[in-house]
């Protein structure tokens, strides 16, 4: 009995993946496509630009031309080498504070599920108060005060996006842990943590990566925003954010300076909400809990 049932949640889950992969949408596609072109413009970067600190003081806010595709700024550094660099710097900090924080928020929701009671009660508690908190608001106050390295970062933008990911999979998790063949696992001897891996986890895996797509696009504008407030990445070191503040000051007389990098920031992020909404759309996740990373 445990091991029919085992077998169709995993067939269910792969089909779930396979006619998600396969009924993506033109809209879903696209998004993929952009995605996939940043990333690996981003990577390549070492391959396709210059060195992003290099300084040339006779070619100080240049505007686009055959020699600067994206111009130059005050320091006479090239505008494209930073752009893509700091897509480097804003994608790697995007990653791995998304994944923290979807690893974060499955582990609660399924721990919750499992042991339900005061677990489940006391992980839904912190969702609500970090709900009932201003993610931009914390993250000020906390960088304010911790500094703005990598890690203090990194953490602030995780607490404001596993409660995407708690949510998504709470329900779907609390529901999988009442059908029969879980019962019926318990029965025969499943602890939880065979529960968990055979009959929980492969059920919720296909919502996961939905979270994982539409928080990776709140976590992406959270951390330009803090970028922008001068709390983010800061200079030498191109991020998005921090560069479309840089240029805040010369938009009238060098509006190259904010434009390249906003428009790579809007692409990506762009191209991560439709994805995500495309992947949403086929698991019948839908837009719920999106609202929740801010």
């Amino acid at each position: 009995m445990t091991a029919v049932a085992t077998v169709l949640v995993e067939e269910q889950a792969t089909h779930d993946t396979r006619r998600a992969s396969r009924t993506l949408g033109a809209s879903g596609w696209v998004g993929a496509a952009l995605l996939g072109l940043v990333v690996a413009v981003t990577l390549a970067a070492p391959l396709l630009v210059t060195d992003p600190l290099a300084q040339d003081f006779t070619a100080i806010l240049q505007p686009p031309s055959a020699a600067h595709p994206f111009g130059t700024d005050e320091l006479g550094r090239d505008l494209l080498a930073r752009t893509v660099f700091g897509g480097r710097t804003a994608l790697a900090v995007t990653a791995v504070a998304t994944l923290v924080a979807a690893v974060l928020g499955l582990g609660l929701a399924v721990g919750g599920a499992l042991f339900g009671g005061a677990v489940d009660a006391v992980a839904s508690r912190l969702a609500d108060v970090q709900l009932a908190v201003p993610t931009i608001v914390l993250a000020i106050v906390i960088l304010s005060f911790v500094g703005n390295a990598f890690v203090p970062l990194v953490t602030v933008l995780v607490l404001g996006a596993w409660v995407l990911t708690f949510r998504v999979i709470r329900g779907h998790a609390r529901a999988v842990v009442r059908q029969p063949f879980v019962e019926a696992a318990r029965v025969a001897g499943a602890g939880r943590g065979a529960v968990a891996w055979r009959h929980l986890l492969p059920s919720v895996l296909p919502l996961f990566f939905v979270a994982v797509t539409l928080s990776a696009s709140a976590v992406l504008l959270l951390e330009s925003s803090l970028g922008f407030l001068g709390l983010g990445v800061q200079p030498p070191e191109a991020d998005w954010g921090q560069m479309v503040a840089a240029g805040q000051a010369r938009l009238a007389t060098a509006p190259w300076l904010s434009l390249f990098p906003g428009v790579a920031l809007i692409v990506t992020i762009v191209a991560l909400q439709l994805l995500g909404d495309a992947l949403a759309e086929r698991t019948g996740t839908g837009r719920a809990g999106q609202g929740v990373a801010r």
